[in-house]
């Protein structure tokens, strides 16, 4: 089962803002313990638009000129 977190992202703008970001679903927790977070992360979704990545550690829209990069996770 995949789990879904809030993340922090800036887009190419300096704009910020709060996504949702579904993590894979990966097997081996050992393994995903020491990956950083933007590798864990399948999709985010960000005004609704689901947003895969398109180049490691950017997120770039199909709706918008935007390209986001996840900054932290928010708690």
């Amino acid at each position: 089962m995949n789990q879904m977190i809030t993340v922090k992202v800036k887009d190419q703008y300096s704009n910020e803002v709060n996504a949702m970001a579904w993590l894979n679903n990966l097997h081996e927790q050992e393994h995903a313990q020491g990956l950083a977070l933007f590798k864990k992360i399948d999709h985010i979704i960000v005004e609704g638009e689901k947003i895969l990545p398109s180049i490691e550690l950017l997120f770039e829209s199909r709706e918008s000129d935007s390209i986001y990069r996840v900054i932290e996770q928010v708690n």
